[in-house]
């Protein structure tokens, strides 16, 4: 179900009973700020009842209570003991379905991705106002609704999967899209088989025809009932008991009642010889009792694969797609061992009736009968010309490989799956100080000691060949100190040996950058935690409770307290996006300016003004910040620019423009406009272009704040 825009459910939209009440556990450390969300939610919903608990490690103890029955727990995020997404890990191993919303005013993309990651229901972030509580209402209506329709569509299900009767879904275009366990049994088919098939498989061709002209029409019409005989897996049929139905969007409703014991529909003999000529590869049969063993049989998957027609290639041996290329060893060997009575398998470069060469995969095995006397030979071909392909474009590309181990500045091995070195490069030997004949033999663990021989031997037997993976450890020189490396792993198959080929790079620098950041942000972390959380929490109870007293009594002071509560809001905003505008990694891809320029003016209130976009550049940015950038940009135009202000986007020479028809810059704060804080407007935050000054410089950019030939506000930005 969806909520309107109003946050009010759709009428008609519930799977709950209409005398259930919606019991939320609501977890927040702030007492005051709980109590008005409680307050709120409980007006936004009749059913809603909310129960409270201000220290998270009391939830569990009221999931367990004796006749518990929350539908949904609300919990914030940064709270003492235990965060919330530490409580969402106890919650899900307590009630795994249990819906789960975040409701938090630490509100950050990895905050999010960690959330959603971890299994949450749904993510909300705190905003001011109190229209945030609609929304809150709706997300747990909606997590409440999906949770129950998902326990009544479950036991729906499970009915349908233990039916002794067997049950199916077929698509419009007559396709089997669903069958339980008791469908399968009956016709004799794994699941899996019968997924994706048409149903006309499971019909003898004579009766087709009835389906289409009498039953299926009966089945629209209001259901058609009856007896069907239907052919099984193993080509034998099977009589039951069948019902047809249609449901609104055109879905086909299968039963079946097995109702009588299978019979016969033709020899055994007749089965298997139908096998072959649909099986999915060639097949032949060779008579060794007469003079050449000359091919007695041969499906079509043979004639399509070399070309030939079945009378062109009866009476004849298979050495008639041999030619010039094919190996004479390998012929010997199946010689051989067709002399000897034995199985075999081949790969010989073999010719079409066009002329056209392929590699077959050849495997002949002698067939005796009853008596122990040989009967026939049965003959498979496999085309493996692509792998062939790959295998020699591998072997012409080791010798470049060998050059670049060798010579390579970084570090390489090559380990079997058992993790024994087989070959290390010039640089390994150099960086850990052992000779090359001191490292060949030994096993990783060796030389790497945090890996562990049971997991690495069970990561390795699981790594897909020709699929690099990348990861970091430690390696150990022969002198015992330790330095840690990124690894870039491959699974190789190299001269018919498995092999893993590893490139080890040195990355001390690298580590010793990543922890000074590290300290740096769990700064700025502290900061921002005090700032978003600290500041909001009594921001949104003074908010809420503002509210509540203007529905009590009349005053002009509500508008001013209000007006000073807006500012301080949008004041924590602003100082929050500054301070995280560095803090997270960018993700450079191509964005298109024009399309964000729009985008981010339609989020803005811009009244009478006016947006004209002139450009149509892409740049290489991260799509997020360069969105923060251009939203402030046009959010300065407009509130300086006046209420009938336009505002275009246009190209420079190496980057493009947003410039205003307003007053323009004083020449005197041309220079201070960047300042974190520094504003002309009596309510601004003096923070909107110094969030754009820092996306400029963390991208390499450059930006200019000057006037434009006709007046207004213009700032340039240097992408190139």
């Amino acid at each position: 179900m969806h909520g309107d825009d109003d946050g009010n459910v759709r009428s008609g939209s519930t799977v709950l009973p209409k005398s259930k009440s919606t019991e939320i556990l609501h977890v927040d450390d702030d007492l005051g700020f709980a109590d008005l969300v409680s307050t709120f939610l409980e007006r936004e919903r009749d059913a809603f009842r909310v129960r409270t608990e201000t220290d998270p490690r009391d939830v569990l103890d009221a999931l367990d209570e004796e006749g518990s029955t929350i539908d949904c727990v609300v919990s914030d995020y940064d709270m003492p003991g235990l965060d919330g997404l530490e409580l969402l890990a106890r919650v899900r191993d307590a009630r795994p379905d249990l819906p789960f919303i975040l409701f938090t005013g630490k509100g950050s993309e990895e905050i999010a991705s960690e959330a959603i990651t971890a299994g949450v229901t749904d993510y909300l972030q705190k905003a001011g106002g109190t229209e945030q509580y609609g929304v809150l209402a709706n997300r747990v209506q909606n997590a409440v609704e999906g949770y129950w329709a998902e326990r009544y569509m479950n036991r729906g299900l499970e009915a349908i999967e233990t039916a002794r009767d067997g049950i199916s879904i077929l698509g419009d275009d007559g396709r089997i899209e669903y069958a339980n366990t008791a469908y399968a049994e009956i016709l004799g088919y794994d699941r899996d088989a019968l997924v994706g098939r048409h149903w006309e498989m499971l019909y003898e061709d004579e009766d087709v025809e009835h389906v289409y002209d009498v039953v299926l029409p009966e089945a629209r019409g209001g259901g058609w009932r009856g007896t069907t005989s239907f052919v099984r897996a193993d080509g034998e049929t099977v009589e039951v008991e069948h019902a047809l139905s249609y449901t609104d969007d055109d879905s086909l409703i299968c039963t079946l009642t097995a109702s009588g014991a299978t019979a016969p529909s033709g020899s055994t003999a007749a089965a298997k010889l139908r096998a072959m000529d649909e099986a999915p590869i060639g097949i032949t049969l060779a008579d060794p009792e007469q003079e050449d063993n000359p091919i007695v049989y041969a499906n079509d998957e043979f004639t399509a694969l070399t070309g030939y027609e079945r009378p062109e290639v009866l009476g004849r041996n298979c050495r008639f797609l041999q030619g010039e290329g094919t190996d004479d060893e390998q012929v010997a060997a199946l010689r051989e061992a067709i002399d000897d009575r034995e199985p075999v398998a081949v790969e010989l470069r073999n010719y079409r009736k066009d002329g056209t060469e392929f590699w077959n995969r050849v495997r002949v095995a002698p067939m005796f009968d009853a008596d122990g006397d040989l009967d026939l030979f049965v003959g498979f071909q496999d085309d493996v010309t692509e792998r062939k392909r790959y295998e020699q474009r591998l072997e012409s590309s080791s010798a470049r490989l060998e050059a670049l181990f060798e010579h390579s500045p970084d570090m390489f091995a090559v380990h079997d799956i058992d993790g024994t070195i087989r070959d290390v490069n010039r640089r390994l030997c150099e960086e850990l100080g052992y000779a090359e004949s001191e490292l060949l033999g030994r096993k990783v663990w060796e030389i790497d000691p945090t890996a562990d021989p049971d997991r690495a031997s069970s990561f390795w037997e699981t790594l897909p060949p020709n699929t690099p993976y990348r990861f970091e450890t430690e390696f150990e020189r022969k002198d015992g100190s330790a330095f840690p490396i990124e690894v870039h792993l491959i699974r190789l198959d190299l001269d018919g040996e498995d092999r893993f080929v590893a490139m080890d790079r040195d990355v001390s620098d690298q580590k010793r950058r990543e922890r000074a950041l590290v300290q740096q942000n769990e700064r700025l972390d502290r900061f921002t935690s005090v700032v978003s959380h600290d500041l909001r929490s009594p921001l949104r109870v003074a908010e809420g409770n503002l509210e509540l007293l203007s529905e009590e009594c009349e005053s002009d002071r509500v508008d001013v307290i209000g007006d000073a509560l807006a500012r301080m809001d949008a004041l924590i905003e602003d100082l929050l996006a500054f301070a995280q505008a560095g803090e997270a990694a960018m993700d450079l891809e191509a964005v298109s300016v024009p399309d964000l320029a729009r985008s981010s003016w339609e989020s803005l209130p811009t009244e009478n003004a006016t947006l004209a976009v002139e450009t149509g550049r892409t740049v290489e940015a991260d799509r997020d910040q360069l969105r923060q950038l251009v939203s402030n940009l046009l959010q300065n135009a407009v509130a300086h620019g006046g209420p009938d202000v336009t505002v275009t986007v246009g190209d420079t020479d190496g980057g493009f423009y947003v410039a205003d028809d307003g007053a323009g810059l004083p020449e005197s704060n041309r220079a201070d406009v960047f300042e974190a804080g520094f504003t002309t407007a009596p309510d601004g935050t003096g923070f909107g272009l110094g969030i754009v000054s820092e996306i400029v410089d963390r991208h390499g950019w450059a930006i200019t704040a000057t006037n434009g030939p006709d007046g207004g506000a213009r700032f340039e930005i240097a992408t190139e």
